[in-house]
């Protein structure tokens, strides 16, 4: 069955939520009102985030963790993978161990977006292997704490390299060598730009797709975009997927849309015959 979360943040704001970290208590009850099943958390370090705290507060409103989300700390401390300076490649790799020992007391997933860097376009076959040196250890700790990693796709706008379904997934396999515990995170906005079909995709990834981002064709809510949900729920179902589908949208055209319309858009979803 798939399930169904939605970003917040326990530490820094973000645009990505549609409340301040300073409201996280509300963003849970939000959550544990409107049919969601788990939360999205974005966490930037671990300075003053207890992930023990975090578990006793989603257990009490019967929730769980999706996946941890990393990206905030490349802008905010200037961090990445690829980084042309190791030690902040390193700080990177602490900081992935970090997110992943979290995510074992969370049950969680661990997200590796924009964290891995940016890139150079001059560079892209240099930073491709520096990126799988730097995931080595990263790795290495993730199996031993049984956690899944799921890296994503992201437009070509945003970075240069890992841009599309296959892009990931041949990466994955071959510069990787196809560990088990990198999976995929499919946001359908990157998708909408760099993937022939939803669906090709949805089959191109197969068993590797471990979740996926919901926001429309302009980033904003579902619903006020071109992009046909529904079709891509159908297509989900269809092939046995049993993760989750996650808001990661714009608080647009405003914040009360996202707080308001979720609920609906979720239950417009699961009552679908498919």
């Amino acid at each position: 069955m798939i399930r169904f979360s939605a970003t917040i943040t326990a530490q820094y704001d973000t645009g990505f939520s549609p409340f301040l970290a300073k409201d996280y208590d509300k963003s849970l009850d939000w959550l544990q009102t409107s049919g969601f099943d788990a939360a999205e958390i974005c966490i930037s370090n671990y300075e003053n985030i207890d992930p023990n705290k975090i578990k006793r507060d989603l257990d009490k409103r019967g929730l769980d963790c999706s996946t941890i989300s990393t990206g905030q700390s490349r802008t905010l401390e200037n961090i990445s993978l690829i980084h042309e300076d190791i030690n902040a490649r390193k700080k990177a790799q602490e900081r992935m161990k970090e997110h992943i020992d979290a995510a074992s007391i969370l049950g969680s997933k661990v997200t590796l977006g924009l964290l891995r860097g940016l890139g150079d376009s001059s560079l892209v076959d240099e930073q491709k292997i520096i990126l799988a040196k730097s995931l080595e250890p990263i790795i290495a700790h993730a199996e031993e704490k049984k956690v899944t990693i799921i890296l994503e796709p992201i437009n070509r706008y945003e970075t240069v390299m890992l841009n599309s379904a296959q892009d990931t997934v041949n990466y994955i396999k071959n510069d990787l060598g196809n560990p088990n515990c990198i999976g995929i995170l499919w946001d359908v906005f990157h998708a909408n730009i760099e993937d022939v079909s939803f669906e090709s995709a949805i089959d191109i990834m197969g068993e590797k797709l471990k979740h996926v981002h919901l926001a429309d064709s302009n980033r904003m809510f579902p619903g006020h975009g071109h992009i046909d949900f529904e079709k891509i729920y159908k297509k989900l179902v269809k092939v046995g997927y049993n993760q989750y589908m996650s808001f990661e949208c714009l608080n647009q055209p405003l914040i009360d849309s996202v707080i308001n319309e979720s609920k609906d858009f979720i239950q417009s979803l699961k009552s679908m015959s498919v």
